[in-house]
This record gives C-alpha cells, sequence and structure tokens, in this order.
C-alpha cells in the first residue's frame, strides 16, 4: 500500500510525492483509537443524560414524599378535614406540574352531588359555566366554583365518579364531553381526573388541569397522578374515620353527661312513710333510659309513688321521661286522686308528642296513717301484690289507658282510682317490662311466671332483698346476651 501526496508547484503543476507504505497495525490502531473516541463521547453524553433523568427523577420523588407526608401530617387533628382538602390540591398541582387542581366530595347527605371541598385559587372550571360568568377571567370565578357543587352523576366530574375511571384528557374546544359550551377560560385546556375510592366507598374526584398552549401531560405524569391520587383517597378515608371516630366520642360523653343529668333526677334514696318500707333500682338498657320513677310529697301525711316506660329507648325516650315527670310533679301538690294527677298530665303531653310515642305509668298514692293504697294504671304492667298471710301473689289490674294516646276523652273515662289494703308482711311490686321480656342467648323470654315466682320467694325477706333478687335472676337468666330494654323495679313493704 502506498500513500500520495499532492503540492502545487510554483508554476503551478501538481507534484506527488509517494510515500513509503504505511504498516498495516498502524492504520488498525489509528482506526481503534477513532472509533473509541466516538463511543466515548457518546457515553459521556448517555451518562449525561442518564444522570438528568436521575435528577428529575430524584426531585419527582422528592416532590411526592413532600406530598405524602403533608397529607399524612394533618390527620387526627381537630381541622384535618379542611386541612387536608387544601393540601390534597396543592400537592397534586405540585407533583404532576399543573396549573391548579380540584377536590369535588360526594355529599353525605344527598348521596347525588359532588360538593367542591378545596379549588385552588388558579385552577381552570371543570363544570359548566354560566353564559354569564363565561367571559370572566379564573379569578373572578373562584368563589363561585368554591360554593357550586354538581350532579354526580353527569358532566365531567360526574362521568368519573360513575365510571370509576381516571381519565387524561383534553385539549377542549367548543363543547366539552359533558355537552355544555366551552368557556373562554376552557378552551383548549387539558384535565386528568381520577376517582376518590377507598375500600369500596366512593368519596368523589380529584383533578388537575393546564391552561391552554402548555404541553399536554404525559403519559408518566398521569401514571404518577393516578398514583398519588390513591394516597389521597386512602388519608381521606382514614381522615373520614378519624372524625367519625372523634365525633362519636363527642356523642358518648355528651350522653355521659346526660345520663349524669338524668340519674340526678331519680330520688338518691326512699323517703320514711309510716310503716312502709321502699327500695327501688333502675337499670338502662342504653346510656340513657327512657324509664323512670318518682315520690312525689303531696302533703305532710301522703306521698305519691310513681314508675313510668317511655315508649322506645335511648336519648328521645329520656326528653319524653323528663317532661313526664315534671308535668306530673307540677299538677300532683294537694292533689290525693292519682287518675286525676295523670289526667291533667295527659292532656298537657297531647299534642306535644309524636304519634308513636305514649308513656305507660300506674302511680299509688300512700297515707302514712293508713293501711289502703290508691292507684291508677295507665297502660302499666300489672302491679303484684304479696300476701304474707297466704303467700300468695295477686295481679293488680284496674283499666286505664296510657298517657299521650288521645287528648282526655277516652283516657278519663276508662282510668279510675282502684283502692286496695296491705297487711303487715305483704309486699307490693312495681316494674317496667324489661324485666318480663329480658331474653336470653337461645331468644326465651324471663316471663311472668319467673317473676311471679322471684316475687313470691323474695317478698318475706324485706324490699332490698326483692330488689337484689331481681337483678340477680334476670342476669343469670340473660347471661351474656344484651339488656334489650330498661328495667326499673319498685317494692312496697307494710310492717
Amino acid at each position: 500500500m502506498h500513500s500520495v501526496l499532492a503540492s502545487v508547484g510554483k508554476r503551478g503543476k501538481v507534484k506527488e510525492f509517494c510515500m513509503h507504505p504505511l504498516p498495516a497495525f498502524v492504520l488498525g490502531f489509528a482506526t481503534a483509537a477513532a472509533v473509541a473516541w466516538i463511543f466515548r463521547r457518546r457515553g459521556l453524553r448517555r451518562i449525561r443524560g442518564l444522570e438528568q433523568e436521575k435528577e428529575e427523577l430524584l426531585t419527582e420523588e422528592s416532590r411526592v414524599f413532600t406530598f405524602l407526608h403533608e397529607i399524612g401530617g394533618g390527620l387526627g387533628s381537630e381541622r384535618a378535614g379542611r386541612r387536608l382538602h387544601e393540601d390534597i390540591v396543592h400537592g397534586l398541582a405540585r407533583v404532576v406540574g399543573a396549573d391548579g387542581a380540584a377536590l369535588y366530595l360526594l355529599d353525605p347527605r344527598t348521596g347525588t352531588m359532588l360538593v367542591p371541598a378545596a379549588v385552588t385559587k388558579d385552577c381552570l372550571p371543570l363544570i359548566e359555566v354560566p353564559e354569564g360568568k363565561r367571559g370572566q377571567a379564573v379569578g373572578a370565578l373562584s368563589s363561585w366554583l368554591q360554593l357550586t357543587a354538581v350532579p354526580a352523576s353527569g358532566g365531567l366530574l360526574g362521568s368519573c365518579h360513575v365510571s370509576q375511571v381516571p381519565v387524561n384528557a383534553g385539549p377542549l374546544r367548543g363543547y366539552g364531553p359533558w355537552a355544555h359550551p366551552v368557556a373562554e377560560v376552557q378552551d383548549g385546556m387539558t384535565m386528568m381526573m381520577a376517582p376518590v375510592t377507598s375500600g369500596g366507598r366512593r368519596m368523589g374526584v380529584v383533578a388537575v388541569v393546564q391552561r391552554a398552549g402548555k404541553e399536554a401531560f404525559s403519559a408518566h405524569a398521569f401514571e404518577v397522578f393516578r398514583s398519588a391520587a390513591e394516597q389521597s383517597a386512602f388519608a381521606l378515608a382514614s381522615a373520614m374515620v378519624q372524625q367519625e371516630a372523634m365525633e362519636k366520642r363527642r356523642i358518648e360523653e355528651e350522653l355521659r353527661s346526660a345520663s349524669e343529668v338524668q340519674r340526678i333526677l331519680l330520688p338518691r334514696s326512699a323517703p320514711q312513710l309510716g310503716d312502709y318500707e321502699i327500695e327501688a333500682a333502675n337499670t338502662p338498657a342504653r346510656v340513657m333510659s327512657g324509664d323512670y320513677y318518682d315520690y312525689i310529697r303531696l302533703d305532710d301525711d301522703h306521698m305519691g309513688l310513681v314508675i313510668a316506660d317511655v315508649s322506645g329507648k335511648g336519648f328521645p325516650a329520656s326528653l319524653v321521661m323528663a317532661t313526664c315527670r315534671a308535668l306530673l310533679r307540677g299538677v300532683s301538690a294537694g292533689e290525693l286522686s292519682p287518675s286525676a294527677a295523670l289526667g291533667a298530665v295527659n292532656r298537657r303531653l297531647w299534642g306535644d308528642v309524636r304519634e308513636d310515642t305514649f308513656i305507660s305509668i300506674a302511680y299509688c298514692v300512700l297515707d302514712r296513717n293508713s293501711p289502703r293504697i290508691v292507684m291508677a294504671r295507665a297502660g302499666h304492667d300489672a302491679p303484684l301484690l304479696y300476701s304474707s298471710r297466704t303467700g300468695e301473689v295477686t295481679a293488680l289490674k284496674p283499666p286505664g289507658l296510657a298517657l299521650g294516646v288521645d287528648s282526655g276523652k277516652v283516657f278519663d273515662r276508662v282510668t279510675r282510682d282502684f283502692t286496695f289494703e296491705m297487711e303487715s308482711g305483704d309486699c307490693l311490686l312495681l316494674y317496667t317490662d324489661g324485666v318480663n321480656e329480658a331474653v336470653n342467648g337461645e331468644g326465651d323470654e324471663f316471663g311472668m311466671d319467673r317473676l311471679i315466682e322471684t316475687f313470691r320467694v323474695s317478698a318475706g325477706k324485706g324490699v332490698k332483698a326483692v330488689v337484689e333478687a331481681f337483678q340477680r335472676e334476670v342476669q343469670a337468666f340473660a347471661g351474656a346476651q344484651p339488656q334489650s330494654d330498661d328495667i326499673t323495679i319498685i317494692a312496697v313493704r307494710k310492717r
């Protein structure tokens, strides 16, 4: 192989110089060096590209971790709801580099509307803009967007909520996917939307938007958005559970306070009245009780003894109970006729209680100077009288209508005073149906036979023994079965 070099002489003639042949290994070495140089340059560019990608990934990772930290930081606080909503929309916009973001949550009261929980200040509208607002700038629409709910079954947001499918859509032109005109501020915008769902609980929709003229969201940005939306849904579900738990604790604390007030309304101890011994107990099925009992001083020689059961249980029944107690105390002073006192209470209650609410009540008037007891029974379970002389138990069943059933015409006609006497050693039992209707694990009721037998066996041992016997026997019968109704017992014994 020869190498030829050419040059131009003084007269323009080309002169050729023949060089000595180059060895092959020299040419091979030069070629290899050139190739290595080319690959090294390409490698350096590739490395710089990978380093840049790594830097971008690290930045993105940092934004995502910051987002997760922010949405987790507010959980458990009293203002977690509002703070979390704001953190989600601002965090999502930052993570994917969007111009704005919005979070719409399903209204728990209706279940048919999506309510704006948080919308960033510069977020383009994701809902139909009324004609009168279409020429306004985004800032002017901000207040309107913060207050406007939309149907959960239509439009962009509603379709995402119904389908439960994330969307990377846009740009919008003319008429949007919701079949409404696109406002000027919406023209050309792109968006990503995702359902906010956790554990099968559909909570709403979250979205991010980009203004017209900007690069649309990439497939990678869509994947990041979907993952962030899933984490947002999990955080929202956790916040809702915590808020519900805090609300439940708050309600329980209020009910406990109300229960303490109700307990104060019950007598702390039985009064002394001649030869009568009295013992009573009230055991609510829930925090609040619809049962009550009371001792009412009528004059120096007479005392009213009352037991009542309001239909239903819990807080509503306890409110009716407190009202009935106050009314009876108000009309009973100096009134020795139980039926007359109950009639006056019925007239005052009529029209102030719901149609499905009534009060069964038994009211006795005791005289310290006489063994005679006057009783009116307004729809209540028949009191039991134990005779120490015969050892028999008799049910006392005078007629009567429950309070709150009618305006008074029927009540006053059928509810009458009933008089009976107690001999020394006799015992009177007043109770609510929570005793005989107590159930065990098999669904069997305590029943009247057990009630009468428990009373007959314990009556001769004193009033305290009677109350304790019923508490013990009913508990043993029910076992682990929860108490289904309030239980109230009053025992009266003549010395």
